[in-house]
This record gives C-alpha cells, structure tokens and sequence, in this order.
C-alpha cells in the first residue's frame, strides 16, 4: 500500500459535538436569571419586600442544586450526541467499500477497517501495530521503486503527496494495485501525528516502454 497522498490541512475539526463554551455560557445565564428571580423578581410580586433576605439562604442552596442539575443535563444530552455520531461514524467506516487505515509517525498501523482485512488478508488483531513496511507493502515495488523510502518520505511530509499509486502485497504474497488519497492527522498541538489512508484497487500498472 504506500498510503499515501492526501493531506488536508484541516486542524481542530472532528471534534465532535461537545461544546464546553456553550454549557458554561448557559450555566451562567441560568445563574443570572436565578439571582434576578429570587432577589428582585420575587420580593415584588409577593409583595414582601423583606423576602429578600429570607430567601438568600435558600436561593443560593437553590443555585448549587439547580445549576448541578442543569449542568448534568448538558452533559449527558452533549455526551450522548457524541457518542450516537461515532457509533455512526465507525458503521459508515467499517461497511464502506474502500480501503481505510491509519499509521502513525512510525508507520505503525493504528486502524484497519473490515474491507481492509478482507482485501489484505490479515485480521486486525495481527495487523495492528504492525509497520505497513513488511505487510502490506512491499520494501520494493515490482518495477524496482523503493517503496520503503517513499513511505518514509511520506510519513514526514504529507503534504507532498496528494494522490498515489502503488503495488501493495496481501498475506499470501499476491501483489495488488491500490490508488491511495491520504489525510495526515494532527495532535493538540498541531504537529503531524499520522496520516488516514483510503485506498481503492486498480488494474496491475503495465510497465512503460
């Protein structure tokens, strides 16, 4: 495979639908509208302006509770927004029709899909972890091309690959051609942490004349 090619320079997405500045800023508005009911909304329409001070006591145990309350709601309504998209995320990942896995900066597998495993030929628990090198690419390519050294060349720059293909080799030996569009991921920080590879077999590439 030399997964290679594609890169896009997209950092910071794909981060699901947890949005902690939205539930501080509604957590905060609660807590405003709270105060403004108990300490002046309610004295006037009780029509006790000494209610005030014998409720402070009760609005604030009020505030922790509600606020409590309302902040485990978010969560768990955040949470599970999150947890339904990669559920659905991993479906769509697992029955698409392409080639899909990641590497690390080393070139170790971290992720092969079903098609991968039945196109490869090697389970996800004996391929993961494993250096792409050695499986299912080849050190050198039919033609002579050092195949070794373009994933090298690959997993320390993506952004110099947009497409490619190459001869990829399953479990029994048997050498294949894939067409490769690559993405490479980043950590925190923003540095290249590994590149996302999907992959499609194409006809055997002829020698050129």
């Amino acid at each position: 495979m030399a997964a290679v090619g594609f890169q896009e320079e997209e950092k910071g997405k794909g981060r699901g639908a947890f949005n902690p500045l939205a539930i501080c800023l509604i957590f905060l508005v609660f807590g405003i509208l709270w105060i403004l009911f108990t300490g002046i909304l309610l004295p006037i329409v009780t029509g006790n302006p000494g209610l005030s001070g014998e409720v402070s006591a009760v609005r604030e145990w009020g505030l922790v509770i509600g606020g409590t309350a309302l902040l485990y709601l978010l969560l768990r309504h955040y949470t599970g927004t999150l947890k339904e998209s990669e559920e659905q995320y991993r479906t769509l990942v697992e029955n698409a029709g392409s080639i899909i896995l990641t590497m690390d900066r080393d070139g170790k597998i971290t992720f092969f899909n079903r098609y991968a495993e039945e196109l490869f030929g090697f389970s996800r628990r004996e391929i993961i972890g494993s250096n792409v090198i050695g499986t299912i690419v080849p050190a050198t390519e039919s033609s002579g091309r050092d195949l070794d050294q373009l994933m090298q060349d690959l997993l320390a720059s993506p952004g110099r690959f947009v497409k490619n293909r190459n001869e990829n080799v399953t479990s029994t030996g048997k050498r294949v051609w894939v067409l490769w569009t690559n993405r490479a991921m980043y950590d925190r920080e923003g540095y290249i942490a590994g590149v996302l590879s999907v992959g499609n077999e194409i006809p055997e590439e002829k020698p050129r004349s």
